[in-house]
């Protein structure tokens, strides 16, 4: 047999093991939207990634309180309805597992928020070498978020030691646009492919260059909180070195999770705050009413604590979930796979090896459950929040079955918090010290495009930021 036969043969088992391992669980009892999976799968070209919002919302249409398969991008799914929520609530996490996750999202302390100074300093510091543009500061928007939400994230992740290292910072933010390129890259290719394929990217390869660096700049900062010289600092790497237990507390190990946390804590709060500043810019009335409150809430010269943001901001938590609820970063959420079968409350058994989501777009644009859905009301939140036993209710970082943005229960994101208090500083250190508004000639926010589960806004719109008094 000839060399060639012999590697076409290979290269045929090892598809064909691939498929038998990525195949979809047998969900014939549940009805379909669209078309089913095929022998290869999907790729970032397939009909989903093409017609993924119109199926999303014919599956909505006809089974909004119900459940169906949906052949996506990466896996067959079935869409369930959030009232299904509580029969995942009752199982382990050793059966519902999440494909994406912050398992070690650590403690949420009560600081005085040094992140805030850090958000001022790296703003101030990025305008230093720049020109004005129309008597301000021309940025791109996403971007400086990324920037600003690194910064946050290293004052409290690693601490006063590395937090303004240029070095430490250009690696995480470098980490987690790689990881970004490596999904978008491989996106391109059937998932079979995907672990042949994936080692020869050179987003990949730019990773693991992230990897070796961010352990250089990182090791000697583990083996001195392991040494217990100092007194415990009140930071992520602190509660990594004190918490992991065996293979977990390995060097690599704890700065592979620290390169994770980051991942996970920095794009998609970017893109929130990017969202944020843009309905900002197009609703002037909007910018002036959160900038009071933030005045009102924040005294000259005083620190910001965490009863600011929790308690002094309700308007601007108002805003930021009504800017989430019209701006989500994808269709779906509540990604999971299921390892065991699960029997539903309608009678219907999901079998094992079934991935599922929920669509969280439709829910959110439907006049049954907001009204209005379409109108942008930045005080929606708010006003709900008055009524009577509900001033704990309805935020930004609330969890609900009937809003599971989060999650819910005991698999909501345990990093909700803490992304919550991000926005919030970083729009607090923005309007408090600029006046912000679209280049000259614009004044609507860029629309946003369909990439198949996801909604993808500009990243390379522009804002004129002007310094302003307090």
């Amino acid at each position: 047999m000839s060399t060639s036969t012999l590697s076409a043969i290979l290269a045929f088992g090892v598809a064909v093991a691939a498929y038998c391992f990525l195949a979809p669980a047998n969900t014939a009892n549940v009805p379909r939207i669209g078309p089913k999976p095929s022998f290869l799968g999907n790729t970032s070209k397939s009909f989903f990634s093409k017609h993924s919002l119109q199926l999303l919302e014919e599956g909505y249409a006809k089974y909004r309180d119900g459940l169906y398969s949906l052949w996506t991008t990466d896996m067959d799914r079935v869409i369930v309805s959030p009232l299904f929520m509580k029969d995942f609530m009752s199982l382990p996490r050793s059966v519902v597992r999440l494909t994406a996750s912050i398992r070690h999202a650590g403690p949420y302390t009560g600081m005085d928020i040094p992140a805030y100074e850090e958000i001022v300093y790296a703003l101030n510091k990025k305008l230093e070498g720049m020109q004005s543009s129309q008597g301000g500061f021309k940025v791109a928007v996403f971007p400086q978020m990324i920037e600003l939400v690194t910064c946050a994230s290293a004052r409290v992740f690693v601490g006063p030691e590395l937090c303004r290292n240029p070095d430490w910072l250009a690696t995480a933010t470098g980490y987690t646009l790689d990881v970004a390129k490596v999904t978008t890259d491989l996106n391109r290719y059937y998932r079979i492919f995907h672990p042949f394929i994936a080692p020869f990217l050179k987003s990949r390869q730019q990773i693991k260059t992230r990897f070796t660096l961010a352990k250089k700049l990182l090791a000697p900062l583990i083996e001195s909180r392991r040494s217990k010289a100092n007194p415990p600092s009140p930071d992520m790497i602190q509660w990594l070195v004190d918490t992991a237990t065996g293979s977990d507390a390995t060097t690599d190990n704890i700065v592979r999770r620290m390169l994770f946390l980051n991942m996970a804590a920095i794009h998609t709060t970017a893109e929130v705050l990017t969202h944020n500043i843009f309905e900002l810019c197009e609703r002037s009335e909007t910018l002036q009413m959160l900038r009071e409150e933030m005045l009102e809430a924040l005294p000259e010269n005083s620190s910001v604590r965490l009863t600011t943001l929790n308690s002094d901001l309700k308007k601007t938590d108002s805003f930021i979930k009504e800017s989430h609820r019209l701006n989500p970063l994808g269709f779906m959420t509540f990604n999971r796979h299921l390892v065991a079968p699960v029997r539903l409350h309608n009678g219907v058994t999901l079998p094992a090896n079934t991935y599922i989501s929920i669509n969280h777009y439709s829910r959110q644009r439907d006049p049954d459950v907001y009204p209005e859905p379409l109108l942008f009301d930045a005080l929606r939140f708010y006003r709900l929040r008055q009524q009577s036993g509900e001033s704990e209710q309805h935020q930004f970082a609330s969890i609900s079955s009937t809003e599971p943005w989060w999650g819910v229960g005991k698999f909501a994101c345990p990093g909700r918090q803490w992304a919550s208090a991000q926005v919030k500083l970083v729009l607090m250190a923005v309007l408090l010290g600029f006046d912000i508004g679209f280049p000259e000639g614009q004044s609507k926010k860029p629309e946003r495009v369909v990439q198949a589960e996801k909604l993808r806004t500009s990243f390379t719109q522009q804002i004129i930021l002007k310094r302003r008094e307090r």
